[in-house]
Formats: C-alpha cells, sequence, structure tokens
C-alpha cells in the first residue's frame, strides 16, 4: 500500500487532487484491470493513450490517478485522488523500485541477444525446487513489463528472476536502477535491435550496464563461449564471475551432448547426466545459465535434473510437433540473426525421409547493415544444404539473394504475399518434410503455422 504522499514523494510529482494520506492498494496501467482502490496510471502507448480511459478507471474502482496532462483531470471528481507527472512511464518504475526496496529478497537478472526468456523459465523451474520465485510473465522485459512485475513481489516471495530487454541506449541501465538486481545472467551478444543500439559492440555495452549496476562482489554468470561475454572479465574487476559453455573450459561444462531423437536431447555436467525435451543444441547453453544458478543457490544436481527433464520448451520457440505426414518446427515468435543460426542448425540435424524447408520473414530492427545480414543468413542457409529456402516479405528477398550467391543446389522462391506461401506449400509439402517457420514477430508468421496445422 502507498499513500498519495509517499507517491508524490517518489515520482518527484504534484499532488493536484485529494487528501495526501489516502492509500491504494495496487497499480494498474490497463483501465479493464483496475480493482478498487487502485492507482490507474495513465500510460500513452503507440496505439492508445491511458488518459481517454480514465473515466472507465474511475468506474471500476480506481481512488486516484497518476496522469501527465493536467486537461484530461477537469472532469474527475473531487473525492478522487490526482497525482501529476511530466512522463507516467518513468514513474511508474520510480513507484515500482520503492515497492522493490520494501523487500529484502535475492532477485537475478537474466539478459542477452537471444535465448533470455527460456533461460528465465529454466531457471525459474529450477529455483522453485527450493523456494518461493516470482518471475515477468512471459517476455514483459521492458520499461513497463518489469515495473508491473516488481509492483508483484508480495511477503511470501523469497526471491525474484527478472528479465531484461532492449532497444536502445539506456534501457538496461534504468532497468537496473529500478529493480536492484543481487546477481546477472547473460546469454550472448549478437545483432538484435541494431536500429539504435547499431553495432554488437553497442549491444554488448548496454548490456554490460547491468554488470555494472550490481553490487560489489555480486556473481556474474555469463556464456564464456560467447566471444563479446568472455571480455567481461578484463573490462569489469570487482565481481564473481561464473562461466557456463561447451566448447572452451568454464565453471559448469556440457560434456557428451547426443540427440536422442528429433525430440530430445541429452548430456552431462560434472558426471550427472540431464536430459531435455528438445532437440535444440542452444537449449543446453539455456539449461547451462539455469544449472549454474542453481548451483549457486545449493540446489543438488539431482534435484535439477528432474526439474529440467520435465520441464515443457515454449509454443513458438524452435517447438519441434508432428503435422500429419510431416515434422513442423515453429520458431516464430521472433528473430534476429543468433537465434536464426540455432533454427537452422536445428533444422540441418533433423532426421527426416524427405526435404528440409526454410520458410523465413524478415528479421526487425537491424537498421543500416539489415540487407548484409539477411544477406548472409542466406549464404549460411544454402550451406547448410537444406532442401528448400523460401522467403517472405521486402528484406527475406536478400535471404534469396544470399543463397543464390552460395550456388548450392537449393531450391529458392521468395513471396511477396503470405497467402501465395501458404498456397505453395500446401501443394508443395509432402510425407517425410521437415518445415521450419521462423520470422520476427512483426512479420505474423504464426499465420504460416495455423495454415499448415489446418491443411496437414
Amino acid at each position: 500500500m502507498f499513500s498519495l504522499n509517499e507517491i508524490v514523494r517518489v515520482t518527484s510529482g504534484q499532488l493536484m487532487q485529494g487528501n495526501g494520506l489516502q492509500k491504494v492498494k495496487g497499480v494498474a496501467i490497463d483501465s479493464r484491470l483496475v480493482k478498487k482502490n487502485d492507482l490507474f496510471i495513465a500510460v500513452k502507448g503507440k496505439r492508445h493513450d491511458g488518459h481517454d480511459f480514465i473515466a472507465q478507471a474511475l468506474r471500476n474502482g480506481a481512488r486516484a490517478v497518476l496522469v501527465s496532462k493536467k486537461s484530461k483531470t477537469r472532469p474527475i471528481g473531487g473525492s478522487v485522488g490526482i497525482v501529476y507527472v511530466k512522463d507516467t512511464i518513468e514513474a511508474l518504475g520510480f513507484i515500482a523500485r520503492a515497492h522493490r526496496d520494501k523487500f529484502r529478497i535475492p532477485i537475478v537478472a537474466i539478459t542477452g541477444s537471444s535465448g533470455k526468456t527460456t533461460s528465465k523459465e529454466l531457471l525459474v523451474c529450477v529455483l522453485k525446487r527450493r523456494f518461493k520465485v516470482l518471475a515477468n510473465i512471459g517476455t514483459q522485459n521492458n520499461h513497463i513489463g518489469v515495473p508491473l512485475t516488481l509492483l508483484t513481489i508480495k511477503p511470501s516471495h523469497e526471491m525474484a528472476v527478472v528479465e531484461f530487454g532492449t532497444n536502445c541506449p539506456g534501457d538496461i541501465a534504468w532497468l537496473t536502477r529500478m529493480t536492484r538486481p543481487d546477481i546477472a545472467v547473460m546469454t550472448n551478444i549478437g545483432e538484435s535491435h541494431l536500429e539504435l543500439l547499431k553495432t554488437p559492440r553497442n549491444v554488448l555495452r548496454e548490456k554490460l550496464t547491468l554488470v555494472e549496476g550490481l553490487p560489489h562482489g555480486a556473481p556474474v554468470i555469463y556464456n564464456e563461449d560467447d566471444p563479446f561475454l568472455r571480455m567481461i572479465p578484463r573490462r569489469i574487476k570487482d565481481k564473481v564471475f561464473i562461466r557456463y559453455g561447451i566448447k572452451r573450459q568454464a565453471d559448469v561444462m556440457a560434456h557428451q551432448i547426443v540427440r536422442i531423437d528429433n525430440t530430445s536431447l541429452r548430456f552431462k555436467v560434472d558426471g550427472h547426466s540431464f536430459t531435455l525435451r528438445s532437440p535444440v543444441l542452444h537449449n543446453v547453453y539455456n539449461a547451462l545459465a539455469a544449472l549454474s544458478c542453481g548451483r549457486l543457490f545449493e540446489i543438488g544436481f539431482r534435484r535439477m535434473r528432474d526439474c529440467l527433464k520435465r520441464f515443457n520448451f515454449q509454443q513458438a520457440r524452435q517447438k519441434i510437433s508432428r503435422l500429419g505426414p510431416m515434422w513442423l518446427i515453429d520458431d516464430t515468435y521472433n528473430a534476429n540473426p543468433v537465434s536464426l543460426e540455432s533454427a537452422l542448425q536445428t533444422l540441418a540435424l533433423f532426421q527426416v525421409t524427405g526435404r528440409r524447408i526454410l520458410v523465413c520473414g524478415d528479421m526487425l530492427e537491424l537498421g543500416k547493415r539489415s540487407k548484409d545480414i539477411h544477406r548472409r543468413s542466406g549464404r549460411m542457409a544454402a550451406r547448410l544444404k537444406l532442401d528448400c529456402i523460401l522467403t517472405y516479405g521486402p528484406m527475406a528477398r536478400f535471404i534469396t539473394q544470399g543463397a543464390r550467391h552460395a550456388r548450392q543446389k537449393v531450391m529458392i522462391r521468395h513471396f511477396k504475399q503470405v497467402t501465395t506461401l501458404n498456397k505453395f506449400l500446401k501443394d508443395f509439402c509432402r510425407k517425410g518434410d521437415v518445415v521450419l517457420i521462423k520470422g520476427s514477430r512483426g512479420m505474423h508468421m504464426e499465420r504460416v503455422v495455423s495454415f499448415l496445422q489446418k491443411h496437414f
């Protein structure tokens, strides 16, 4: 519970109306989710402005509103508290930080170019073997999702795991100041969100603000196989580093990685055998991140082994399923060059009697280097000796260009319309084939998945 005076203090706001001693019980930014005696924060988004839904929030029981537009407060009755701030999104973060500071629990922050959501879910699965754990729901990892997560910390929670995402400079530093994490987990650094971050080195600098914001002597768990992340100990000296990996010597290493079949794999760590319900090599790295953190909190390998064996990997993240007479790899949640390379490796190693078919949409937010990155991805896909490369979207046509330049014996076609692509797949796919569907979230490649599920 916060009083309006407390909200004014932590946000540097102005109490325009109401009693400063008046208290609110919760915080909401969606007027439909407001409960009695909540504080409604009017956030302006890309599509909607929360100030336009103040009346609905009040009907649903809001006791106070936090606004950045004074003109929108004129019709509000005198019993409702009104706090004015310059930026309601920033104020949401300040309130979340004040709430987080009420609890003395360790918080683990996870970030990276890819794999962070799966690593987070695996880590939560492991930590729940011993602790009452709070975590972001799904990918609520930005300047709105993270504070909403922090505001759900309860006295019953013993630990929190929070995923940090970024697409512009300063994001990670702000989330770190807000969350005050005790431990950092770094998955990898790659060509993602380059529209504003420009280069992978800038991505590294952005992610490093998490490590810099940790307390002195705090643990930093990172992927030693990543060429950017293994530079961290040379740049930052006052932390404790825990390395995991497959190729290079590390504190937590995976050995004897074996694909059991098209749906699972096995590996060993310190002589202990682990099984994952996924054939994706990249998920071994995600599991190692979870194991490293679990070991830090003295959770035994046996308990972690049982947890990982039962873990169900999320939909649309290299989710493998039978589709009538063929196989489907649904990796439509999002795409960047790192995750595409991982998916292509999964496709290339897939055991099938038919053909290996790639269906790929644009990778977004890659800035000025987008064309070159797409061309390079096309060359890589062709050299993996896939049987067919099908692309959709204005940038994905450079994948086909790169694939043709590789001069491999592979069928290559580009489509301007998803309906045309779907019609082609309906006639082209046959028994024994495996189809990988990949693309950035904004390309809505799940439409292709739904079409194939309907017709096969």
